[in-house]
């Protein structure tokens, strides 16, 4: 019973940071493109409705995947090893945690605010204001970029896990 509950988590813990980084990957190379080609008239009421949800979407699933992970440490028994730096193992499971950690933070703290406020000026661009219209690309710049460090942090997340796994 103790290895299904152990397979179950990593299980529920895999599955869950795929559809993080997934989530990443969609939104930075499908939906934000497609979201500034929209005409600048419709693209307010879009984010109005887009934002909110992806952001629950995406916060959820990377609370989850940090969860089950840490469960996942002490479902496996090996959490007590994390305390020697001994082992290619500890040093993996660290850095995934620190990097998953910060990632989320970083997220939360800058990307949530700036898209947040690309629903905020939206319908003023959209009604002529042309501060907000030329604040619009230089927030969907920064998006992108972060979004782009997001992806690489989380295919070494991706690697330190693959490195603990076979450790």
């Amino acid at each position: 019973m103790e290895a299904v509950f152990r397979i179950g988590v990593q299980w529920l813990h895999v599955t869950a940071g795929v559809l993080w980084i997934g989530g990443g990957f969609y939104t930075i190379l499908v939906q934000l493109p497609a979201l500034l080609a929209t005409p600048a008239a419709a693209r307010g009421a879009l984010m109005g409705n887009l934002v909110p949800r992806q952001f629950t979407y995406i916060f959820r699933v990377a609370e989850f995947t940090i969860l089950t992970g840490l469960l996942n440490l002490f479902a496996s028994g090996r959490a007590q090893e994390l305390t020697r730096l001994d082992t290619r193992w500890s040093w993996a499971i660290l850095t995934g945690i620190v990097l998953a950690v910060g990632i989320y933070a970083l997220t939360r703290a800058t990307i949530a605010r700036w898209a947040y406020r690309l629903v905020e000026i939206g319908p003023r661009a959209a009604s002529g204001d042309a501060t907000a219209a030329a604040e619009m690309p230089q927030l969907g710049a920064r998006i992108r970029r972060f979004g782009y460090i997001q992806l690489t942090v989380g295919a070494l997340i991706l690697v330190a896990m693959v490195t603990a796994r076979f450790s």
